[in-house]
């Protein structure tokens, strides 16, 4: 008798389960860094003052407590992922390709096409034609933008239309909304949901090491001047002393990127990979240099995903505005297009 054995694997499942390893070595790493906080650094500011202390005690708790929420949020809480359809706009449009500054145009069947010079890449929409069932179902998901070769933007490996900003995660086998990145040290995907908790888990991190590193630092060296028989400096307090140099240089680097794109309304794919425009026209362009028609100036796209009420701004829960399928654009830069093509 002989028995086949067929083994089985869904490798977005094996992704999703080996990537609790960066997470649990991140969550081990806040603990031990308050463990060690608490037992070394702690009692050195209390032989100078019990006062300076208890505040530097309370604020490292407070602001180890934030980031922990706010990395939580981003690891547990879903990126967001299309749903529900919105109505298709009406009109003749014209596909505006505006990847590194030019466009070049074709004619097809009497429209006017604008077509890319660039490369594809890992979220690139040039997956081929689609069917005309794919288009009319894609059409039914209102976008301003659209696929290399022209047509509605459509996932092939999800199968359903991609409203604007949405890209297919390969390590979550799903599409997200106003996708950011995929971030290993997450297990997760930076969304439309999760952009915000980012943000602020990268802001809460950063203050959370300076606040380690000044005053371990400090006393460092007070202790060093000061040393005597009695005078013992463990191995953690060292430990803790460099990487929390190490990781407030990180994460300050992380931080004002991510500000950046958030003022501007970017994300991190769409800083490499120019978004395609379609753009209603009434003659056929030649060039057109490249306008970010999501980018409303920095209070508005500030607003767009930390919301109006200014003291939620603080907290890491989701108050991002809209849907996550449909985004305001800039009628300047919607109107600079235009010009460029008629």
């Amino acid at each position: 008798m002989s028995f086949r054995i067929r083994l089985s694997w869904n490798r977005h499942k094996v992704f999703r389960a080996l990537g609790f390893f960066p997470v649990a070595f991140t969550l081990g790493l806040m603990l031990w860094s308050a463990f060690t906080y608490a037992q070394s650094v702690i009692p050195l500011i209390g032989r100078s003052s019990m006062l300076l202390a208890g505040l530097c005690g309370t604020l490292t708790t407070v602001l180890w407590a934030l980031t922990m929420w706010s990395y939580a949020i981003c690891v547990f809480l879903g990126p967001g992922a299309p749903a529900g359809l919105a109505a298709p706009a009406d009109g003749h449009y014209t596909r505006v390709s505006t990847v590194n500054g030019t466009s070049r145009s074709e004619s097809h069947d009497g429209d006017s096409q604008h077509y890319a010079d660039g490369n594809d890449s890992e979220y690139s929409d040039d997956e081929g034609p689609l069917t005309e069932e794919q288009v009319r179902r894609a059409e039914l998901v209102y976008s301003i933008t659209v696929r290399d070769n022209g047509q509605p933007r459509f996932c092939l490996k999800c199968n359903g239309p991609k409203p604007d900003r949405t890209h297919h995660c390969s390590v979550c086998g799903s599409c997200v909304l106003k996708m950011d990145h995929h971030c290993p040290w997450l297990n997760n995907c930076v969304g439309f949901r999760t952009q915000k908790a980012f943000v602020l888990f990268l802001a809460y991190g950063w203050l959370y090491c300076v606040l380690i590193f000044v005053p371990s630092v400090a006393f460092f060296f007070w202790e060093i001047a000061e040393l005597s028989d009695d005078t013992e400096i463990s191995i953690n307090f060292i430990f803790l002393l460099i990487m929390s140099c190490v990781f407030a240089l990180a994460l300050l680097m992380f931080a004002a990127y991510h500000v950046y794109l958030l003022l501007t309304n970017t994300t991190t794919i769409e800083s490499y990979e120019k978004n395609n425009y379609r753009v209603e026209a009434r003659q056929r362009g030649t060039r057109a240099k490249y306008v970010n028609l999501f980018d409303m100036g920095p209070r508005k796209n500030f607003i767009q995903v930390f919301g109006s009420s200014w003291f939620m701004w603080l907290v890491p829960t989701n108050t991002a505005m809209g849907d996550g399928m449909r985004f305001p654009i800039s009628f300047e830069g919607y109107n600079e297009l235009r010009q460029n093509i008629d």
